[in-house]
């Protein structure tokens, strides 16, 4: 059995696809808003940039022509030169630190009574001092007792005898003898 149509013509119902069509378009029209605002903002920060960076540009090219000019004056300075007389400086400077009476007390320390002490000169480096003795004893027993004096104390390190002069025919009344001698004021911390 057929049914008659009973309308007289269709009806197609639009409303959804208006609806849509506004939506989107309303979409269509925030999106492109927010794209004109942010692509202006993102200029305006660009043109900030781009100033700010020719700015530094120009700074550093300043700095450069500055640095160069500072360069240039010091290669002129005699370095070698200098290097040494500073050097002699910090020599001076250490030997000025150097205490004779440390120096003086710890020798009387090991000092034997046989043993007279002629002369003394120092050289002074890296903290320690190396000593040149020149000394007189009454036989050369004294003398070794103040070798084994100078090994057994911490602030004297290697003693090394350089030079001795026996009294003429064995019988004399003086052994000379000569010495090196390293020094530390502090005691050996080995």
């Amino acid at each position: 059995m057929i049914v008659p149509n009973l309308a007289s013509r269709v009806r197609l119902n639009s409303r959804p696809v208006w609806i849509l069509t506004i939506v989107a378009g309303s979409i269509a029209l925030v999106l492109t808003v927010v794209n004109i605002r942010m692509y202006l903002a993102s200029n305006q920060a660009l043109a900030e940039l781009i100033v700010r960076r020719d700015a530094l540009q120009a700074q550093q090219l300043a700095l450069t022509e500055e640095l160069g000019g500072h360069v240039e004056v010091l290669e002129r300075v005699p370095w070698r030169s200098l290097g040494i007389r500073v050097n002699a400086v910090n020599k001076v400077l250490v030997e000025h630190q150097f205490s004779w009476t440390l120096l003086l007390d710890h020798l009387g320390e090991v000092l034997p009574w046989q043993v007279r002490l002629v002369s003394i000169t120092p050289s002074v480096s890296d903290g320690k001092a190396e000593l040149a003795v020149t000394a007189v004893s009454q036989d050369r027993e004294g003398f070794l007792n103040f070798l084994d004096r100078l090994v057994a104390d911490p602030h004297f390190l290697e003693p090394i005898p350089s030079a001795e002069e026996w009294p003429e025919g064995g019988m004399g009344v003086e052994y000379f003898f000569k010495m090196r001698i390293g020094y530390v004021a502090e005691g050996d911390s080995q």
